[in-house]
């Protein structure tokens, strides 16, 4: 398995190489999902990229964040920076960054985030057909699934040290909500690592620690180990790749090295609670002042040992050497690749001969560079004199061959490969549409007045009544196996219903070919033209995001008709770990909620097989300025009713039809207007 370290600057990228890495992986200065990381461009990136080259190092570049309309010519100029430096590959979350990717730089790799949460065949292959070579899976998946899924026919990347996210990546808005600062732009505020009522933490995971588990990781087949941490300091990289480098090579993962990883750096201890199916309240834990402690006095002891323990990756150099009197020629390989040279002829000895020990002694010189001597032979006739600066510039020109040799090479990168994106917005009054988390409070008076109506899938038996209503479609979970999204879905389409709203692209061959007329929803994360054009013969119309301002949107040309959440309670979170449970007690699908140290109540609805959704405390509230989000472009609105009843439904239905005068006791505008940074 390849192990792939994280370098949030030059000085953890050295750590990690020294410390048995065989891949990096690092972002540009924008564009990526650790906006607060150090970051590389331009000449940095060809630098890097060089220096683990010629180590026998991967590169991979992040492009892992929702890549908006005005960005695109920022996306140009780093896929240009790519390609210039001959990295591996780019790992991209956003389908329309990978699109423009693909068309300027063909050649370049391209492998999933795992900010696109794929945990199913079906995702695996959808991304296929989409060009990409490897995959990150989603970090909530068991090892038998992971297995599973390693025989899809791509490259299988986990995450196995670091960081848990209670949501499911790409699915979190929390803190783009709460703080502007959005996750999927990559820079979480982790509002998830606060303290809640009673001094709880509900939603902060321990990190993640699969040494035990690398003999199984392997078994199932995956092809690369993924270590978190770009905005972790080179101590804290070095120790971990250290750690994992020896354990995959065969040295037994023992206690005392997990618990020196512990003090380096791990919130309460470690769990490894997804890959084993063993979730619940021993999954969570948070930094307490003991372990800031136990990190000061680990690093200065890892430091030390990393100091004396460095040793770069090498590549075996052998020498040939033929000396004779008005003759010199050194033949130099290193892996595979073979070249003469012929210096300057040796002169006659004066006073003492040169000796092929002198020669091995001379040429030998290799420490401070990325070569060992790997083997030396020479040929040399008596009574001859080579100086020592002959062969030390004998030595530099070899060197400085090899290093051009081993030098990364460009992709070819096309300016004029991206095709336009047709910009169609809708014209005329966009539709308004219900979502109804509880479909038995969908009334005939609302359906009436709605265009069009989603019920929760996961709540079966409440959407059947519906299914011969024209107007009704289902909205499927975020996180589903495949076998029990086509159990459901089939279950569905049995009683009539032919619209689906999916939030996840591994969604849509099995709904496409089971004959849903499919929708996209708000978790496909579509934020700039190029998206809408990967999607446009799959879906018959999407949502965009709504971490975009309502310029924002307008400025998005619409090759299918798009639209947007206008009224309530905006999701924050996907989690497949029950947060009910945490705190306990469980309330057997009712939901709840949970308070923040202001006092702030989010609701939390339970969804299929435990998971959950988390809510924001105050409704999105628009019927004020339907005028506003109308000219946007947008062919619909939708409404967002999670806990309302169904007289305040109605209300708000004919609020948005007629327009509101007055705004609830607490709303908020979300960030139509104040955008994220």
């Amino acid at each position: 398995m390849e192990l792939l370290a994280p370098a949030g600057n030059f000085e953890a990228a050295v750590s990690a190489v020294r410390n048995g890495a065989d891949a990096i992986y690092l972002g540009g200065k924008t564009l990526n999902a650790r906006r607060a990381a150090c970051g590389f461009d331009g000449d940095a990136l060809k630098e890097i990229v060089a220096y683990c080259h010629l180590r026998k190092v991967k590169v991979y570049v992040t492009v892992n964040t929702l890549v908006r309309e005005e960005e695109m010519e920022e996306l140009y100029a780093l896929a240009e920076d790519i390609a210039k430096s001959g990295a591996d590959a780019a790992i991209v979350s956003d389908l329309g960054a990978a699109k423009v990717l693909h068309e300027l730089c063909p050649s370049l790799p391209l492998h999933a985030s795992t900010q696109m949460n794929i945990h199913s065949e079906s995702g695996i292959l959808f991304l296929k057909e989409l060009g990409f070579s490897r995959v990150v899976l989603a970090r909530e998946l068991p090892l038998e699934q992971i297995a599973s899924l390693c025989k899809c026919g791509l490259e299988i990347e986990v995450f196995a040290h670091g960081a848990l996210c209670m949501s499911c990546s790409g699915n979190c808005l929390f803190s783009a909500v709460a703080g502007q600062k959005s996750g999927n732009r990559g820079l979480c505020a982790q509002p998830c690592r606060l303290p809640y009522e009673g001094g709880q933490y509900p939603l902060s995971l321990k990190d993640l620690c699969t040494l035990e588990h690398l003999s199984a990781l392997k078994e199932a087949g995956v092809a690369s180990l993924k270590i978190e941490g770009r905005l972790k300091s080179p101590e804290y990289v070095g120790s971990v790749t250290a750690a994992y480098r020896n354990c995959i090579d065969g040295a037994p993962a023992t206690q005392e090295t997990i618990t020196q990883l512990a003090h380096i750096f791990a919130r309460g201890g470690f769990t490894a609670g997804y890959l084993t199916g063993r979730l619940g309240p021993q999954m969570f834990g948070t930094k307490t002042k003991t372990e800031y402690a136990d990190y000061k006095a680990a690093v200065a002891a890892v430091s030390k040992t990393l100091e004396e323990g460095y040793e770069p990756k090498k590549r075996g150099v052998s020498f040939y050497l033929i000396m004779r009197e008005g003759y010199c020629r050194l033949e130099t390989t290193c892996d595979g690749y073979t070249f003469s040279m012929e210096p300057e002829a040796p002169a006659p000895a004066l006073k003492r001969e040169i000796t092929e020990e002198d020669a091995a002694r001379s040429l030998g010189k290799l420490g401070g560079t990325p070569f060992y001597l790997e083997k030396f032979t020479a040929r040399i006739e008596h009574d001859l004199f080579y100086s020592a600066a002959a062969f030390n510039a004998l030595r530099r020109e070899a060197l400085s061959r090899l290093t051009a040799h081993f030098a990364p090479k460009a992709h070819p990168f096309i300016p004029q490969g991206v095709s336009p994106v047709p910009k169609a917005d809708h014209q005329g009054e966009p539709r308004l549409e219900g979502w109804y988390h509880r479909p038995e409070n969908l009334r005939s008076d609302a359906l009436a007045r709605l265009d069009f109506c989603w019920l929760n899938a996961a709540k079966p038996e409440q959407c059947i009544p519906f299914g011969k209503e024209p107007k009704c479609g289902v909205f499927f979970p975020a996180f589903i196996s495949e076998k029990e999204l086509l159990s459901l879905a089939s279950t569905l389409y049995g009683a009539g219903f032919r619209h689906g709203l999916i939030r996840n692209i591994g969604q849509i061959l099995p709904l496409q070919k089971m004959g849903f007329t499919l929708h996209g929803d708000y978790g496909l994360n579509l934020a700039n033209g190029h998206s809408l054009r990967t999607l446009a013969g799959h879906l018959s119309e999407a949502t965009l995001s709504f971490e975009l301002t309502l310029k924002q949107l307008r400025q998005i040309p619409k090759p299918l008709p798009a639209g947007i959440i206008v009224y309530g309670r905006l999701p924050l979170m996907e989690t497949v770990n029950c947060i009910l449970k945490n705190v306990g007690p469980c309330r057997k699908g009712a939901g709840g909620t949970i308070t923040d140290r202001t006092g702030r109540r989010f609701p939390i609805a339970c969804g299929h097989r435990c998971t959950n959704t988390l809510f924001n405390n105050a409704p999105l509230f628009l019927a004020d300025r339907n005028r506003e989000w109308q000219s946007a472009g947008v062919a619909f609105g939708r409404l967002l009713f999670t806990d309302e009843r169904p007289d305040e439904i109605m209300k708000i239905i004919l609020q948005y039809r007629k327009g509101a005068k007055e705004t609830p006791e607490e709303y908020t505008r979300g960030l139509y207007y104040r955008g994220v940074w």
